[in-house]
């Protein structure tokens, strides 16, 4: 069987995105990248000059598009619905979020600060962190969230929350429904 020529960025995209969750960084190549979209590794090469800089774009588009998806959300009314459906669209992420963190040359060292991709991705990461303080402290002043815990601890919290393994095998909804209850309600019965 004769293998396809083009592929477009959407299908590029979604492969690598499902094939390094499934083997992870060390292992994903273009080799089987190529495998799984049907092209040679040539058609790759043509695009990217290694798998890091296709990531590195992969990551960029990602960021991009939840950037854009809170910039067009028509946002609630209350704060609580506010807050909720920012962590659905944080949880919405995840994937991409462990894919990241995965990518050695994703870190922001010294060596790469004057690289296009990486000022781009600095870029996204301020706008994305600005609207999730800017929602933090609008819940602080309106007296939704607690005034002691620094902001800080909020957002990170709210972040890394994504990184805990989901061990009790719970659909990506109902681990969003129980972290947030957690977070928003507490663990002790009241």
């Amino acid at each position: 069987m004769a293998r396809k020529k083009t592929f477009t960025q959407e299908e590029l995209y979604a492969a690598t995105h499902d094939l390094i969750l499934e083997v992870g960084y060390d292992v994903f190549s273009f080799q089987l990248l190529a495998k799984e979209l049907d092209i040679t590794r040539t058609a790759l090469y043509k695009h990217y000059a290694n798998k890091n800089e296709l990531l590195q774009a992969y990551l960029n588009y990602q960021l991009e598009q939840v950037v854009e998806e809170i910039e067009e959300t028509v946002w609630p009314a209350t704060y609580a619905e506010k807050i909720s459906l920012l962590m659905d669209i944080v949880f919405g992420y995840a994937d991409t979020h462990a894919i990241s963190a995965m990518v050695p040359t994703q870190k922001w060292t010294k060596e790469n600060e004057g690289n296009p991709d990486i000022i781009k991705s600095k870029g996204l990461h301020m706008r994305f962190f600005g609207f999730i303080q800017q929602v933090i402290e609008e819940g602080k002043d309106t007296g939704f969230l607690n005034p002691e815990i620094p902001s800080m601890i909020m957002i990170e919290t709210i972040f890394h929350s994504i990184n805990l393994p989901n061990q009790a095998g719970l659909s990506r909804e109902e681990y969003t429904y129980f972290v947030k209850k957690m977070l928003f309600e507490g663990i002790l019965k009241k």
